[in-house]
C-alpha cells in the first residue's frame, strides 16, 4: 500500500529544541491527517508484521534538509498510523523496519510525505 500524507513536519534539529506545547500541536495537526488520508483511502488494519518506507516530496518554496533531518516527520506518520488504527502499535513485534528514503522534488506538487506499508 502507498499512501500520500500532505503533511512534513519541522527539521529534527527545530523540532528537539521546540516547546511541549507546540509540538503537541503540530503531532495532533499530523494524527489528523494521517487519520484523513487512511479514510480517503479507504485502508483497513494490517494485519501482518510490517516495512515502512517514509519518502518525503518538497513542493514550492520548501528548502531541501538533510536526509536525516526528516526522522521526526517519519516519527509523527508512524504514530498517526497508530492512531489511524491501521498498525495495532509502531513496537517491533509489529514494524519490523522502517526506512527513510532522500526527498523527492516536485516544485509543481503538494508538499507532503509518501508512506509506503509493505506486509512482510
Amino acid at each position: 500500500m502507498r499512501l500520500f500524507i500532505p503533511y512534513l513536519a519541522t527539521s529534527t534539529n527545530v523540532g528537539t529544541r521546540q516547546h511541549w506545547g507546540a509540538r503537541k500541536r503540530e503531532v495532533d495537526a499530523c494524527h489528523l491527517l494521517v487519520r484523513n488520508a487512511v479514510r480517503c483511502e479507504g485502508l483497513g488494519r494490517v494485519a501482518n508484521r510490517v516495512d515502512l518506507v517514509f519518502t518525503p516530496r518538497l513542493g514550492r518554496r520548501v528548502r531541501r534538509r538533510d536526509t536525516s533531518n526528516y526522522s521526526l516527520n517519519m516519527k509523527h506518520l508512524e504514530d498517526g498510523l497508530v492512531a489511524a488504527g491501521v498498525l495495532p502499535d509502531d513496537r517491533g513485534q509489529y514494524v519490523r523496519r522502517v526506512i527513510l528514503e532522500p526527498p523527492e522534488i516536485d516544485r509543481r506538487a503538494e508538499t507532503g510525505t509518501w508512506v509506503e506499508i509493505i506486509e512482510v
